[in-house]
């Protein structure tokens, strides 16, 4: 195994972590009263060299190894596309899901994180979670494969 592979699993892994944290321990549940504001705020700057370095790897990855072989590029870009369309739809259902069980958006007087804004202690898992670690690699994945397409001029 080389150094890059290994750093880009390390990084890779690290991001997840990153993640992990910002979704189940700085997001308070919904049920809970919270009046220390959004904590979890910086452990996004903490980790946001971690989540890019994680991306950017990604695409250089991508973009030196998979594109060797015409079929499994394409396979690879057809997984990724149909992964991105999934990962969507489950987004959709977990965002509406955790918006009902705020009591509603932030313009509702109702509703738990009423003037809170979209971004606060109680919303951190509508950003940060698995479905968007694995969107985002996924998004990364199809520009690395359509840069190197672009730049071998295979199809």
């Amino acid at each position: 195994m080389s150094k890059k592979l290994i750093f880009w699993i390390l990084c890779f892994l690290f991001s997840f972590f990153g993640f992990y944290l910002i979704e189940h321990l700085f997001t308070v549940n919904p049920h809970v009263t919270s009046g220390n504001g959004n904590l979890g705020i910086l452990v996004i700057f903490l980790f946001t060299p971690v989540f890019i370095t994680s991306w950017v790897y990604t695409f250089k990855l991508v973009k030196a190894k998979i594109v060797k072989d015409g079929k499994m590029t394409i396979g690879i870009l057809l997984f990724s596309l149909a992964g991105c369309v999934l990962l969507m739809i489950e987004m959709n259902d977990y965002t509406i899901e955790l918006i009902n069980a705020l009591g509603g958006t932030p313009d509702n007087p109702e509703s738990r994180i009423y003037r809170f804004g979209w971004f606060n202690q109680y919303t951190n898992s509508l950003y940060f979670n698995v479905y968007t670690f694995f969107l985002t690699h996924f998004i990364t994945v199809i520009l690395g494969i359509l840069s190197a397409m672009r730049r071998t001029k295979i199809y």
